[in-house]
């Protein structure tokens, strides 16, 4: 009957029955249609017979129960029906369910036996396109346990370049790990397969290899760079970018279009074959380039310049976009003030204006405050983004003219905050709805007028907030805070700065509160507090009282509980902690070498999330977040080179986009590096070249010996910027240095001088003597704080070259870009700096300077700020930073002033100045910070001055400050006195026993003598 109405013995088309007897009936020969053996007779199953049955397949007709037995050819057959021609709509099952029969179905028999249907020797079985045939359209089900669990590895060799299974897996629907997987299949066992031939998705995943780039013909280059624009917006890798731009040997217009941004990854060489006029046609698309380099930027404005392209307006500054980074401060000098203040109201410029090396931006903004340098005009002026270049010279408003909402809008230092805050004491303007720009400028000095309402409303404002910056605030500030407060502390601790916290007393903390004290305490950052102060053990201590901590074991509630006090533990503590605390540890600014040691104890022993130091990956050290940069040999130990290269990549490019110590990254270099250096056998690592180059993880593999053998001085010279930038170990530097010199025997030049970064801080007296420091902007670039410290004899030398240089002297944008190492200088070099200099420019440190250095430098700014006078508060904030160079007088002047100075600021004065400080004169000087000189009372500048002092004046202060010099002002005691006193003791309002010796109270009876003999001869 079934033959019959299928056409089955008589070859017939089908019978049209009733749907129901095709429900019935469908059944009852499923097994036969799958079991059909020939291309014919599944045809006529699938196509003919079962072509109006098919839409009544059930759940358990598909199941892998129904078709595990399935002919391959049948099954083939009913993947490609399933895929293309079946309906789901009203079906009991979906296309997931369809795929777990083709899971099941094409597992193998045993593992490594290969894909089941695949036979290289039948003809039917023989097709590499096996993925098209037996998985379809259900790819996007499929995982990468699947393709490892379904084809042999040496079948991946095969299958995976087959032209037919390459577009089926170009589906951005099918997982991306999968796509990876594919991808690294396919190159590992055909290296030399051509990119160009992948499909333009595959070129998306971070699996081709970049030297698979390197190997393709120009024409194909072009090829894929439109794919890559096409599928993938481009690409971020440097790696490709390089590897493509590598094989570029002419460009056009239309080359550049097509770079995009890969245009950045053209070598020097490559951008200075190009002809100066088809760069200054190319403007437009060149200005758009996000990543330029300082000295790819710098060579293509030099080039077009020289070809005759004039920036001498705001418009043609304006055009150059992105490439403004290489426009130097001169021709920024050179464009009438009035038409920069134009463009400076376009956010497109100014985000440009941005990408710029400082002193061009400080250049901007001396242009911009010559319009109108009133102070209203100056900030209103100036773009918000760019507000930190403002002189806090030209901050001093009256209440009167300050607009707060325009400040509010702006970015600011503490410095210059700290010179308008005071005019918050009166505004209407919602002191909740202040910046963490603008809340950072609190002081003693600037709230000195404010009513005790408006100062606590500050502090609250001030707290920690979600989705909101942290207010970062320095110890003064904060005890400033807590000294205001007076005492009035709410038990609800997060209505403060968490860093505030730090400075409160047992007494401000009620025992009933502790915890909820501690947890607060937590997101504090420990290292504001100064070490004099013993902060980490005083608080470790009170917090193991209050959370009933004993020994060193410490709880998963604790650690929660602690928080960023984890910072501050030993190693003891850390090593017997719950491992919650590795990840509060990755909050901190800087680990000791035990507490490193003991971090590394608690990962290999295997209990903590991270697990068996055996099972270790790439993702372990994602998870770990910034700890990898502090960890040794130790744990770097238990990675394969590959994994961690491929951690680098990301890992430094972080690193260095959030400015880093260089101090740090050398240690993490040499602690990653393999300790094995190869000697003699040339270069065995591979040569260094414009795509190694690009790596971020580069110079990772590379000894000293590897580095000098395979860094050719051509590609140096070719890629100084890229390499400078990557290269942070000394020995590594030091081979940059050589060949530098090899490379320009007859001295080095401002262009290659200002992209040396850290490279410079090895450097000789010798090879700085070859270096041409010219310009401004060298200066600057070689003075960048972030590239490390300079040592005196060298920086001095830097700047000695500077203004031996006819025209340059020590302007203010030279003071703002030599900061800290004006100290090297000698004080006849300091004494031509102009008042109007320092007015100028930004507040300088001058810690490091000598005495007689700072006696010089507070000259000269006492005459740059001496208009400020009549404002104390002003004057004070302004000639702060040279302070340490102020005669007595001029400190017993300010004592009068209501300043309110602050402990640091006092503890750097001049030793002789403060010697002769009187009680009453540090009383007028701190105002409200006074108590801090109990808080600092160990410090040795305090200790000091309080033996100085006489106890009875002392005492005048009520901290319950002590000294150890006799009180003189009591009168001379009898011998029978006095022999008492030999053998008693006073007992001072601490609680210390002071011997009376006989000698003292000998000779201050004949001081007293002496002393009134004085004043009867007056």
């Amino acid at each position: 009957m079934y033959a019959k109405i299928l056409g089955i013995a008589e070859e017939t088309r089908p019978e049209d029955v009733p749907d129901d007897v095709k429900m019935v009936t469908l059944p009852c020969v499923w097994s036969l249609a799958l079991s059909s053996n020939s291309k014919l007779e599944v045809n006529s199953w699938f196509n003919l017979r079962l072509r109006n049955y098919l839409r009544f397949l059930s759940k358990s007709l598909i199941s892998s129960t129904e078709v595990q037995n399935a002919s391959c050819l049948a099954f083939q057959k009913l993947v490609s029906v399933m895929g293309n021609n079946f309906t789901y709509n009203s079906s009991e099952f979906g296309k997931g369910d369809v795929y777990t029969t083709i899971r099941t179905y094409l597992r193998p028999v045993s593992i490594g036996s290969g894909a089941r249907c695949y036979n290289a020797s039948d003809a039917e079985l023989n097709s590499t396109s096996w993925f098209v045939n037996y998985i379809g359209n259900f790819v996007t089900f499929i995982t990468v346990d699947d393709l490892t669990t379904f084809v042999s590895t040496s079948q991946n060799k095969v299958f995976f370049v087959d032209q037919a299974n390459l577009e089926l897996f170009d589906n951005t629907a099918i997982p991306k790990n999968v796509t990876n997987y594919y991808t690294s299949q396919l190159f590992e066992f055909n290296p030399t397969f051509n990119p160009v031939k992948l499909p333009g998705f595959f070129l998306c995943s971070s699996e081709v290899p970049k030297l698979a780039y390197s190997s393709v013909n120009e024409a194909d280059t072009t090829l894929i760079l439109k794919e890559l624009n096409k599928f993938c917006n481009g690409t971020e890798d440097p790696e490709v970018s390089a590897a493509l731009a590598s094989n570029i040997q002419t460009i056009t217009a239309e080359t550049f279009a097509t770079l995009g941004n890969v245009s950045a990854s053209l070598t020097k060489s490559q951008i200075t074959s190009v002809a100066p006029s088809l760069l200054v046609s190319s403007l437009s698309t060149l200005s758009t380039v996000t990543t330029w380099n300082q000295e790819q930027a710098t060579v293509i404005i030099q080039t077009m310049t020289a070809a005759g392209l004039q920036i001498n307006t705001a418009s043609s500054l304006e055009a150059l976009g992105l490439l403004v980074t290489g426009v130097l401060s001169k021709s920024i000098e050179n464009i009438p003030a009035s038409e920069l203040l134009s463009i400076s109201q376009s956010t497109t410029f100014v985000s440009s204006m941005l990408a710029a090396p400082t002193v061009v931006q400080q250049t901007f903004v001396k242009k911009i405050i010559s319009v109108d340098p009133s102070p209203p005009k100056v900030v209103l002026n100036v773009p918000d983004d760019m507000a930190t270049e403002i002189p806090p010279s030209l901050l001093v408003f009256s209440e009167e003219m300050v607009n707060i909402s325009v400040i509010n809008r702006k970015k600011w230092t503490p410095d210059q905050a700290a010179m308008f805050f005071g005019t918050l004491a009166k505004t209407n303007f919602d002191i909740e709805q202040l910046s963490p720009s603008v809340l950072q400028g609190f002081t003693c000095t600037s709230v000195q007028r404010m009513t005790t309402s408006r100062v606590q409303t500050l502090i609250h404002a001030s707290r920690p907030r979600r989705d909101r910056a942290k207010v970062e605030l320095k110890e003064p500030q904060l005890t400033c805070m807590y000294n205001l407060l007076n005492g009035n502390i709410s038990q609800n601790f997060t209505d403060y700065p968490s860093d505030m916290l730090l400075y409160l007393n047992n007494k401000d903390v009620q025992r009933a509160n502790c915890t909820s004290y501690f947890s607060a305490l937590g997101a504090a950052d420990f290292s504001v507090a100064s070490s004099v102060l013993n902060k980490e053990s005083l608080l470790l201590s009170e917090a193991r009282t209050c959370l009933g901590i004993n020994g060193i074991s410490l709880s998963k509630d604790n650690v929660e509980v602690l928080g960023n006090m984890a910072c501050t533990l030993n190693s003891s503590y850390i090593q017997n902690a719950d491992p919650l605390i590795l990840e509060k540890l990755k909050a901190c600014k800087d680990f000791t070498d035990s507490q490193v040691a003991a971090m590394e104890t608690l990962l290999l022993s295997g209990k903590t999330p991270y697990g068996n130091a055996t099972t270790w990956n790439q993702q372990t050290l994602e998870n770990l977040g910034i700890l990898p940069l502090y960890l040794t040999r130790n744990i770097w130990g238990q990675f394969k080179t590959t994994t961690k290269r491929s951690f680098l990549k990301t890992f430094m490019s972080h690193l260095r986009n959030t400015k880093t110590e260089k101090q740090k990254l050398k240690e993490l270099f040499k602690e990653i590096s393999a300790l094995k250096i190869k000697r003699g056998a040339g270069c065995t690592v591979g040569n260094i070249t414009q795509v190694i180059v690009s790596d971020s993880s580069f110079p990772f593999g590379y000894d000293q010996t590897q580095f000098d053998l395979c860094l050719d001085v051509p590609v140096l010279k070719d890629n100084l910027n890229s390499i400078c930038e990557k290269v942070d170990d000394d020995d590594l530097q030091k081979i940059i240095l050589k060949k530098l010199n090899q490379a320009f025997p007859s001295g080095v030049s401002d262009n290659e001088v200002q992209v040396l970064g850290s490279v410079s801080r090895v450097a000789s007296l010798a090879d700085i003597s070859k270096w041409s420091i010219i310009r401004i902007d060298t200066l600057a670039s070689l003075m960048k704080a972030e590239d490390g410290s300079w040592e005196a004899s060298k920086s001095k030398a830097i700047i000695t070259k500077y203004l031996k240089t006819s025209g340059n002297i020590l302007g203010s944008t030279e003071l703002n870009s030599i900061d800290s190492n004006l100290c090297s200088l000698d004080t006849s070099t300091m004494k031509t700096i102009t008042p109007d200099s320092i007015r100028n420019a930004n507040p300088l440190n001058v810690a490091s300077c000598s005495s007689e250095q700072k006696r010089v430098l507070y000259e000269i700014s006492n005459a740059s700020f001496s208009s400020q006078r009549a404002t104390p508060a002003s004057f004070y904030n302004l000639i702060k930073p040279y302070i340490g160079g102020a005669p007595h007088s001029d400190i017993e002047t300010l004592s009068t002033q209501n300043i309110n100075m602050d402990i640091d600021v006092f503890r750097n004065l001049q030793s002789n100045v403060i010697a002769d400080l009187t009680v009453t004169n540090v009383q007028g000087l701190m105002g409200n910070q006074l108590r801090d000189l109990k808080l600092f009372e160990n410090d040795p500048v305090i200790q000091t001055w309080v033996n100085r002092q006489l106890q009875s004046d002392l005492d005048k202060l009520a901290l319950n400050l002590t000294t150890n010099r006799p009180d003189l002002t009591t009168a001379p005691p009898s011998t029978n006195d006095a022999t008492a006193s030999e053998t008693q003791a006073v007992t001072t309002s601490r609680g210390t026993r002071l011997a009376k010796l006989q000698t003292s109270i000998f000779l201050a009876a004949v001081l007293k003598t002496v002393l009134q003999i004085l004043q009867q001869l007056a």
